[in-house]
């Protein structure tokens, strides 16, 4: 009887702590959801400071955001001297709260701790989530905090960078003015249904078992004169030039290159460095085909620019699949866009003709070769 009793208390009493641990965890829900909706901007501040644990404990919020592949790029300055505050107020007309502010934060990006390339802004994100973190850490500890944008208007950029003297790899993205609230506005309700949509944004979508047999891409043969490419995309995306046999070829990525219309012919022009296995390749072989691809393939083009065929079998580390054409020139299966071109031209970069960006680009390297090829073929992929 008194284990049926003790049994019986512990099993109300493990209810209690349950119901009681699921009451609390569901007050949680509802306190973060109601700090990020009564959240304002505050311009207004009262003259008591803001504690130092205060101030730690908002950088900490603001550093525990989400960041593209944990680069955590995010650098902060915090401002308390009132000289900085009030150059601040006088220059940026939007931030001219700061000056009455007992500190801000300036949210920087490290240019050196983003991603290359078309990846380099993704700095504006996570810089964006840590701001967003740092605002709402600033209402939940009843502090105010407004969001003042720098970034990426040059002026208020040069401005910080000089002000504060960062680096050059630095870039302010935002500064937050924070202090004890001296208003209290009404939060904006923004909600607003029309800005949804689901699936599609017309509200259309494909049922599953369509989606699960997607129709397979060919490859068609174009008229070059057909080709509607914007070639300062086509080549600052990168793309891959191959050259070679079915005995023996290499491969590589351009991003230096254009197309255009020599002796009346529709021509790619690519620059290869003399220092490139494919350097040979290219002055051996009559004839040479670049391939585009989509993005989905912008590590398979990091390899093949940073690997030498020397080295390695490029063409099995990459996994793409090498197409032959009738020619007997080599391309790549997995790409969008194939131009196969015979060689009007070929010769090393003549170092008298160099102006002055020339000399600051080959002071520490070899010379590229410049080969412009007529385009024989041309295929896309639809």
């Amino acid at each position: 009887m008194l284990l049926a009793v003790a049994a019986t208390a512990l099993v109300v009493d493990m209810a209690f702590v349950s119901c009681k641990g699921n009451d609390d965890a569901a007050a949680t829900r509802q306190a973060v959801i109601e700090n990020i909706m009564t959240r304002t901007s505050i311009r207004a501040y009262t003259d008591r400071p803001v504690e130092k644990e205060k101030v730690e404990q908002l950088l900490k919020a603001a550093m525990a955001a989400p960041s593209a592949g944990n680069k955590q790029p995010w650098r902060f300055v915090v401002i308390e001297e009132k000289a900085l505050l009030g150059a601040v107020s006088t220059e940026i007309h939007t931030a001219s709260m700061v000056e009455k502010a007992p500190l801000a934060i300036v949210v920087c990006g490290d240019m050196n701790e983003t991603f290359p390339d078309e990846g380099l802004d993704y700095w504006v994100e996570d810089a964006s989530a840590a701001t967003e973190n740092l605002l709402l850490a600033a209402h939940a500890m009843g502090l105010g905090a407004v969001w003042c944008g720098i970034y990426p208007l040059s002026d208020r950029v040069d401005f910080l960078k000089r002000l504060l003297k960062l680096p050059s790899d630095i870039v302010p993205l935002g500064i937050v003015p924070v202090g004890y609230p001296a208003e209290d506005p009404a939060p904006k309700d923004k909600w607003k249904p029309e800005n949804i949509h689901y699936n599609t944004w017309d509200g259309t979508y494909t049922p599953a078992t369509e989606a699960a047999a997607p129709k397979t891409k060919e490859w068609r043969q174009i008229n070059p004169q057909e080709l509607r490419e914007n070639p300062f995309n086509l080549f600052h995306d990168a793309m891959a030039l191959s050259v070679g046999t079915k005995d023996k070829m290499n491969a590589m990525t351009i991003g230096w290159g254009g197309l255009g219309v020599l002796w009346g012919k529709p021509v790619v022009t690519v620059y290869v460095e003399k220092s490139r296995y494919t350097h040979s390749f290219m002055e051996e072989n009559e004839y040479f085909t670049v391939t585009a691809f989509t993005h989905d393939y912008d590590n398979v083009l990091q390899y093949l620019g940073t690997v030498s065929g020397r080295d390695e079998d490029k063409m099995k580390g990459s996994g793409l699949t090498v197409n032959f054409s009738e020619l007997g020139n080599p391309s790549f299966d997995e790409g969008r866009l194939v131009l196969e071109c015979k060689k009007l031209y070929g010769a090393p970069f003549n170092p008298e003709g160099f102006g002055e960006l020339a000399k600051q680009v080959y002071s520490n390297r070899q010379l590229h070769s410049v080969y412009v090829g007529e385009i024989v073929n041309a295929w896309v992929k639809e």
